[in-house]
Formats: C-alpha cells, sequence, structure tokens
C-alpha cells in the first residue's frame, strides 16, 4: 500500500513536467548562451575573471529560478506586505551601508570580493507587491484614491533609489506602475494627467538642481555629444563609431577592434551591444533583437494565457521590465536615447542583474506549472 502513494505522486510529477513552458525555456537558454559568448568576447583579453564571476552567478541564478518555478505564485501574493518591506529594507541598507562607486552608492559588500546591487532586484519585488497590491485593491483603484495610494506604493522604493542616485532605474520603477495599473484597469484620464506631471516634475528636478551634474551632461551629450566628446559625449560617439565599423556581417567573432583596444566605454556592462554590432554587425544585432523578440513574444503568450489576475499582472509586469531594458539598452547605445545605466538582462555583466532575469523566468514558468491544465 505504501507504494501506491509514491507511483501516484512519481506520475503527478511527470504530468507536472509536461506544463513547463519549452518554447519560454528554450529561447530563455539561446538568449543565455549568446549572452555568454557575447560578455567572453568583451572580457577574455583583459579581464578573465569577470566570465568566471559570470558563470558562478548564472548557477546561483539558475538555482534560484527552480526554486521560484517551484512555488505556487499565490503565495508571494499572500506574502506580499513581508516582501515590500523586505524591498524597503534593502534599499535603505544600501544608503547606509553601501560601497560608493564612481559617485554611486548601489552596492552592498560582500565576502570574496563580490558586490549585490539591490536595485536590481528591487525591480522584481516591486513587480511582485503591486501586482498583489493591485489584485488584492482592484475594486478601489477606479478611484482616485485607488489610484493615489498604487502610485505611493511605487513612489517610495523609487525615491530611495533616486537618491543613490540611479535616475534610470528610478525611470524603470515609474514605466513598471504604469503600465501594471493600466492592466489593472486605472482610468485613462489619471494615466495622461501622471504622463504630465511627469514631464513638469522633471523640468523641476532640472530647474532645482535636484539632478546630478553628470546626469545633466548625459543628457545634454545626448543633443550634442560632439560638444564634449572627451568627458559627457565620449561613450555616445565611441558607440557610434563601433555601432558602424560592423557594417553588415561585422569584423568577426573576438575581432573588434575598438572592443580590443578598449574604447568602447563599459563594453561588458551597459554598452555589451555594441561588441554585438562591432564583431557580428548588422546582421548579428538584428539576430540577437530576434531572439529578444521570440523571448518576449513568449512572456506576453503566458500573460495572455492565464487565468487569474495576479497572474495576468505579474507576467505583464515581468514583460514590461524586460522590454523596457532591451530598448532602452539598445536605444542608448546607437544614440536613440540618453545614457542612463540601464544593463542588457542575460548580457551584461553582474549578478544581480542575471539573478534578477532568471528569478523572473522561475516565476514565468511556475505560473505555468500551477496553473495550465494537465494535457494527457
Amino acid at each position: 500500500m505504501a507504494t501506491q502513494p509514491r507511483t501516484a505522486n512519481a506520475l503527478f510529477e511527470r504530468l507536472r513536467l509536461r506544463q513547463v513552458d519549452l518554447p519560454l525555456l528554450l529561447s530563455t537558454l539561446m538568449l543565455l548562451a549568446a549572452g555568454l559568448a557575447t560578455l567572453y568576447s568583451a572580457t577574455y583579453q583583459w579581464a578573465p575573471t569577470i566570465f568566471q564571476r559570470q558563470l558562478l552567478w548564472l548557477g546561483v541564478g539558475t538555482f534560484g529560478a527552480v526554486v521560484l518555478a517551484a512555488i505556487k505564485p499565490a503565495f508571494w501574493a499572500r506574502y506580499y506586505k513581508l516582501l515590500y518591506a523586505l524591498n524597503i529594507v534593502l534599499l535603505l541598507s544600501v544608503l547606509l551601508f553601501g560601497a560608493e562607486r564612481k559617485g554611486a552608492q548601489r552596492w552592498l559588500e560582500l565576502p570574496g570580493g563580490f558586490q549585490l546591487q539591490p536595485s536590481e532586484f528591487a525591480k522584481l519585488l516591486l513587480i511582485l507587491t503591486l501586482a498583489s497590491w493591485l489584485t488584492h485593491n482592484r475594486d478601489s483603484l477606479p478611484t482616485l484614491r485607488g489610484f493615489f495610494l498604487s502610485a505611493l506604493h511605487m513612489a517610495l522604493p523609487a525615491l530611495l533609489v533616486f537618491k543613490q542616485p540611479d535616475l534610470g532605474t528610478s525611470i524603470v520603477f515609474g514605466m513598471l506602475w504604469f503600465v501594471m495599473v493600466y492592466l489593472a484597469g486605472a482610468k485613462t484620464r489619471w494615466l495622461v494627467l501622471t504622463v504630465i506631471v511627469g514631464v513638469l516634475g522633471f523640468a523641476g528636478l532640472w530647474h532645482f538642481d535636484l539632478l546630478k551634474d553628470y546626469q545633466k551632461a548625459r543628457l545634454i551629450s545626448f543633443l550634442n555629444p560632439e560638444a564634449d566628446p572627451q568627458q559627457s559625449g565620449y561613450h555616445i560617439l565611441q558607440a557610434r563609431i563601433a555601432v558602424g565599423s560592423g557594417q553588415l556581417t561585422g569584423k568577426g567573432y573576438l575581432h573588434g577592434t575598438q572592443k580590443n583596444l578598449r574604447y568602447i566605454p563599459e563594453q561588458h556592462t551597459d554598452f555589451i551591444f555594441v561588441v554585438i554590432a562591432e564583431e557580428l554587425g548588422f546582421v548579428g544585432a538584428v539576430g540577437t533583437l530576434g531572439l529578444y523578440g521570440l523571448f518576449l513574444y513568449h512572456i506576453w503568450r503566458v500573460m495572455t494565457r492565464t487565468r487569474e489576475e495576479f497572474h495576468r499582472l505579474l507576467a505583464g509586469g515581468i514583460l514590461t521590465l524586460f522590454t523596457f531594458h532591451l530598448l532602452t539598452n539598445v536605444g542608448m547605445t546607437i544614440g536613440l536615447f540618453p545614457v542612463v545605466g540601464i544593463p542588457l538582462p542575460f548580457f551584461s555583466y553582474g549578478g544581480s542583474i542575471l539573478i534578477t532575469a532568471l528569478a523572473a523566468v522561475g516565476l514565468l514558468q511556475a505560473i505555468s506549472l500551477h496553473e495550465a491544465p494537465v494535457r494527457l
């Protein structure tokens, strides 16, 4: 008799494994493979330990994704207040104990020379807690009070990140909130009013010198990088040269001259897409965007096929996160957007962004595993 429950459990687990979203998994693996190959090319000559550390973070992130996939998403919705408090504590700890690099205090020091950037985890925590809040307060969101409270839910962690200072991540928080409340049914006129207030608020930040000098310089250099080619305009100009020199098919893998001479600034983090464009050319750049498009399409399928509101908002927030990172990172490397320090998930070096990206995929797989009907 004891073997019967074990047999039933084994059968149940086999059936559940059939619910894994294989297209999403395969597209994630393709992005990871392309990202590792690009990071190796960007660092193997001058800092091979960066690639080795990325492999370590990949192992940690993969383990975390598997654990998250095994947990029902409803668990996070039940304890969203604790998650929100954890988010605030992590961001406060950065301001109190964080390490400063390049004029910003964004990292927590770990043993062994490792660092974590809590603002990356904060993005996913905001998606989880905001999706939970919107689900629990769906009746009050159409009211002005409910709309304001949802904005306040986002504003506190966004202000803590802005204080670091990290303007780019603060903008990510605002975009996540905007799309998620739209998906939850917020009134259009209030969303339009929010955009107007946001534009006026940014003008106020500029006018009253609440933005750092380097942040202002980046915005000015976006409009005219030639005005300061050795400082604020250097990133944009060197990225343009490298991207243009790649032409149709590129200079060949590992053979990018701008990259090998390290003229590309932050070529292993924020500007890693430039390495792709220089070495693989227009074909490689478009191919990379195609892989991302496939990945985003499968996230969209998760969002549109789910039956539960919390799952839909969770998937919608994750879709917004990856889409915004992709468009902003690629846009700033080719001069379409100002330089705001947004990494490219699965490609840019960094344990925090890699673990966050894999955790997001784990949550999406959890939706498929714990909601989709078993198909025999």
